[in-house]
């Protein structure tokens, strides 16, 4: 009679285990719905944007990476992970864009990297579920520039933080467009506590039309080159922190406008994140040379300079840095701009290995351009290097000791 209690209760845990563990999918652009796991697959169906759709088998990608889905309509097929954004909970048994705001676990903190191309935009959530950093916003959605970058953005920030909710810290690491382009809307959109920029100027339509919004708008500005280095603690809890790292040199005139990135580090408890916008090699040496900055680069997840270009991520920098975890925000291969930049670099790629760990779940496939071949370059890997390109949305937690990605823990 124990024995058979035993087994029975375990089966219980294992079953309370397994639903609480269940995620679902929300669509976050049209996708289209495949009869197989392969790209040349058949298209069978084509699904709306916010649509939330139920996985089949939740353990694994399929192919080159399908999840399996159960459709609106009934039967299955498999959507493209880039399509959609693995959302953590029980399937609500509904078709509908869910409301907006923070659904996921309190008490931990996120760091959403935005699949928006080539380009970058960051949301970051204070472990109360309430407080907000954004870095960055997507590139432009027209001509030769990344399309469909910042309705990309505009949905992701619609779909965590409700219009009606303060978000606490904005900044633009530097004035080119595929960091600013979504900042007039986020300005227009939500109230913003502070906004924070490099305090540079640059000679486009999108930088000219920003300024005049922060102007008319009356919004709380700070500047990398104040005398005093802008406070962005966006979070309330003491044991959360956000700081910008500014080092001797950081204005010195006649470096890249990438180097005038602002920096920015985030501390959880014991752990520590790194953003570092497109940051070059003159920008990282000023870091590492300055003993008041130098202590604040070793952490534990790095946001990869430049989209993995090889002007960044130098060895010492990295070797500095010694990241657990490392995330790359580039765009396609062939696809508007990263046609010609041919994001992130194989060079980039192979320093990253030598210093962070194992990702938990099965390896990837990670592709780089190498320079000395003029070549794409695949990489079958383990290695904790996460790039949106690759993997779509990149969600990160920390229990303010831990941290792991969405999916795989």
């Amino acid at each position: 009679m124990k024995l058979h209690v035993s087994i029975l209760t375990f089966v219980l845990a294992l079953v309370c285990v397994q639903l609480v563990e269940a995620d679902h999918l929300r669509t976050s652009k049209e996708a289209p719905i495949r009869a197989d796991s392969l790209s040349s697959s058949d298209i069978i169906e084509r699904i709306a944007p916010g649509t939330l759709l139920e996985l089949v088998d939740e353990t694994r990608l399929f192919g080159t990476g399908y999840w399996k889905i159960k459709l609106p309509t009934g039967g299955t097929g498999y959507v493209y992970k880039t399509h959609v954004r693995l959302i953590d909970g029980d399937f609500p048994g509904n078709s509908s864009p869910g409301t907006p705001g923070n659904t996921e676990a309190l008490g931990e903190l996120q760091v959403h990297v935005i699949n928006v191309g080539q380009a970058d935009a960051i949301l970051v959530i204070c472990p109360d579920g309430d407080h907000q950093l954004v870095i960055d916003s997507g590139d432009l959605n027209m001509g030769v520039r990344y399309p469909g970058s910042v309705t990309e953005f505009k949905n992701y920030l619609n779909a965590y933080v409700n219009s009606s909710d303060q978000i606490e810290v904005a900044v633009a690491s530097h004035p080119h467009s595929d960091h600013i382009a979504g900042m007039k809307w986020l300005l227009q959109t939500y109230a913003i506590g502070t906004y924070v920029d490099n305090g540079k100027t640059y000679d486009s339509g999108t930088f000219r039309s920003l300024e005049a919004t922060i102007i008319d708008n009356g919004i709380n500005r700070k500047r990398l080159t104040d005398a005093a280095i802008p406070d962005i603690d966006f979070c309330t809890r003491a044991d959360v922190t956000a700081t910008i790292l500014r080092p001797n040199g950081f204005n010195d005139p006649g470096m890249d406008p990438n180097d005038y990135s602002v920096i920015v580090r985030v501390e959880y408890g014991s752990s520590s994140f790194l953003f570092t916008g497109d940051a070059e090699h003159a920008m990282e040496d000023r870091l590492l040379a300055d003993n008041t900055t130098r202590p604040y680069l070793d952490v534990d997840w790095l946001k990869v300079g430049h989209h993995g270009s090889h002007s960044s991520t130098g060895s010492e920098f990295i070797k500095a840095v010694s990241p657990d975890i490392a995330a790359i925000s580039s765009g396609g291969e062939f696809l508007a701009t990263n046609k010609g930049y041919k994001h992130p670099r194989q060079k980039t790629i192979d320093t990253l290995f030598a210093y962070v760990g194992d990702r938990n779940g099965i390896q990837t496939t990670l592709e780089g351009y190498s320079i000395a071949t003029g070549e794409w370059v695949q990489s079958i890997t383990k290695k904790a290097v996460y790039i949106t390109n690759n993997e779509g949305d990149l969600v990160f937690f920390s229990d303010g000791s831990e941290i792991w990605r969405r999916g795989d823990r």
